[in-house]
């Protein structure tokens, strides 16, 4: 059964169109599942940097063009202007991408530690979407990723979006230390934010939040002080030099209106690192002389490569774990001819055992039970062994076959 994956990412569409994608395809996976019956399971990973589909479906073209009818629809464009810049793996390719996602490998920055917190966040998302084989996959992948953490210096630089945000804000503008900074959002990579600029050594960092949540998250951050009412949020946006925005919410809380009302009297602009994906900053703030705003695109033009030897040992960890993932699941295929043999073989042994207890004393019944047990544990080592290298070479299809032949076993296709 195909295993696909279909998705954009930063290198074909800017990261507004991105946001708008995940904000739109709350109900997708369901939709898939629900209308189109060839579809087994789906997963949905939406970051900053791509949105993508996984799917495990009875035959490709069809699972392909529902994905991509549904796209279209999200996004309401043509599907020839979606196919554009869709990229589309099947097989061993879509383990391959998403195992080099899970790693850091594939993202905006090389190496950032987020990813991997992401993609364990997507199958936590698709509780009732996922199908085992899919929810193996993000397993391995999540494995595979940890491995990588471990065993290269992929990630010990800690490069992260906001890191290399920050860094561009420095050279533009110069060090971080002393500055005062408004965080807009209170999440998970709020507190990356956060830890960012404290080893920049930012001296005053408020932290403001829609969602009424500065005040919790100011008290596990110290020395981060919470703007807890608008009042608050306009002074602070009067003193700031920079405000990091990470909400994600969409609610573009940053205006040009309140910007320019909030920025008078001051002669230095207002430097604006917008990391959310869903976009914290409304598009006109872009033409405020009194702004410079600076986006996920342009943080996109200015990521620094890594370092090629730590890319090569960790391509290396994802392509033999890619390997081994096939193998497991190549000889997973005769899971349902082995549970049918071995099944019948119970059968058989359970009667023989039902009439020993008739027959004998409780003693020598159990001894009995536990000879036929061991016996046919013996027998049908070798057979389970052989279905699974069958699986792996093809030769599956000859030997439920066999079974049914010579045993009246019919075999369940795997699902």
């Amino acid at each position: 059964m195909p295993l696909i994956h279909l998705g954009v990412s930063h290198r074909t569409v800017r990261s507004a169109e991105l946001a708008a994608l995940a904000a739109r395809a709350g109900s997708l996976a369901t939709r898939l599942l629900d209308a189109h019956p060839g579809v087994r399971g789906t997963v949905l990973l939406a970051t900053c940097n791509r949105f993508e589909v996984y799917v495990q479906a009875e035959e490709f073209h069809p699972a392909v063009d529902a994905v991509r009818a549904e796209l279209s629809l999200i996004a309401g464009l043509e599907a020839a202007e979606v196919d554009a810049a869709l990229t589309v793996h099947a097989g061993v390719g879509a383990v391959e991408h998403l195992f080099k996602v899970a790693c850091g490998l594939d993202s905006m920055v090389v190496g950032e530690h987020e990813i991997a917190g992401q993609v364990r966040q997507a199958l936590a998302n698709a509780d009732g979407t996922a199908s085992p084989l899919l929810r193996r996959l993000f397993q391995a992948a999540l494995t595979t990723s940890k491995a990588v953490a471990t065993q290269t210096t992929l990630g010990l630089s800690g490069r992260s979006l906001a890191s290399v945000g920050l860094d561009l804000i420095a050279e533009r503008y110069g060090a971080l230390a002393g500055r005062r900074v408004v965080v807009q959002g209170t999440g998970a990579y709020a507190g990356v934010v956060v830890s960012e600029l404290l080893k920049r050594e930012a001296t005053d960092i408020r932290v403001h939040s829609s969602a009424g949540r500065a005040e919790a998250f100011a008290e596990t951050h110290d020395p981060v002080a919470p703007i807890t009412s608008e009042r608050d949020l306009f002074e602070a946006l009067n003193q700031a030099d920079l405000v990091v925005c990470c909400s994600g919410t969409g609610a573009a809380p940053l205006t040009a209106d309140l910007l320019s009302e909030a920025r008078i009297g001051r002669e230095t602009p207002l430097v604006i690192l917008d990391l959310a994906a869903a976009g914290d900053v409304a598009p006109d703030v872009a033409l405020l002389p009194e702004a410079d705003l600076i986006d996920l695109d342009t943080v996109a033009e200015h990521t620094p490569a890594e370092q090629a030897e730590a890319v090569a040992a960790a391509t290396d960890l994802v392509d033999k774990a890619v390997a081994t993932f096939q193998h497991i699941e190549g000889g997973r295929r005769a899971d349902p001819a082995v549970t049918a043999m071995r099944a019948h073989v119970s059968q058989l042994i359970e009667a023989e055992i039902a009439a020993a207890e008739a027959r004998h004393t409780p003693e020598t019944a159990a001894a009995v039970a536990r000879s036929l047990r061991r016996v046919s544990n013996a027998l049908l080592h070798t057979p389970s062994v052989r279905a699974a290298e069958l699986a792996r070479t093809g030769g599956l299809e000859d030997y439920t076959n066999a079974l049914h032949v010579l045993f009246g076993i019919d075999v369940e296709p795997l699902r």
